[in-house]
């Protein structure tokens, strides 16, 4: 495995880690701001933080009140963009309890090497909102 392949899956397990915990704090040490998301044809730019971290917290109440109790995180291809950034896309599946899948997606992140940790500048998420919207959930319902 080459060594940008082994610290990418080592920032989705902590990223992975963080949303577990529903710690929307840490969820936000995995970005540099500002940072942009885009969900379902929007885009959204998070000036800050704190911006992130309430956003945040409104998804983890959303993965909540759905039963989500683990995250699962696999990268499929990685593209180094420079020395010091990548693109890559990740599957994420949203499992409850008895480990039944809840949801799964497909979702892409450009990340780039800050202080010498990897962190998430931008992430398109549009598989997220049609996975949710098929189960009959919409993402911010």
């Amino acid at each position: 495995m080459n060594k940008i392949l082994s610290e990418l899956e080592a920032w989705c397990a902590s990223y992975v880690a963080a949303f577990e915990r529903s710690d929307s704090k840490l969820i936000a040490e995995h970005w540099i701001f500002p940072a942009v998301t885009t969900q379902a044809g929007q885009s959204f730019a998070f000036k800050s933080a704190e911006h992130f971290e309430k956003n945040t917290d409104r998804l983890l109440g959303f993965y909540q009140r759905q039963g989500v109790v683990s995250v699962h995180r696999r990268v499929l291809n990685h593209f180094d963009m420079s020395p010091t950034a990548v693109a890559m896309t990740v599957a994420d599946e949203m499992r409850n309890a008895s480990g039944a899948a809840l949801a799964s997606w497909g979702a892409a992140y450009v990340l780039q090497r800050n202080q010498g940790e990897w962190r998430a500048v931008a992430a398109i998420a549009d598989g997220e909102v049609d996975a949710w919207a098929a189960r009959g959930t919409p993402l911010g319902s």
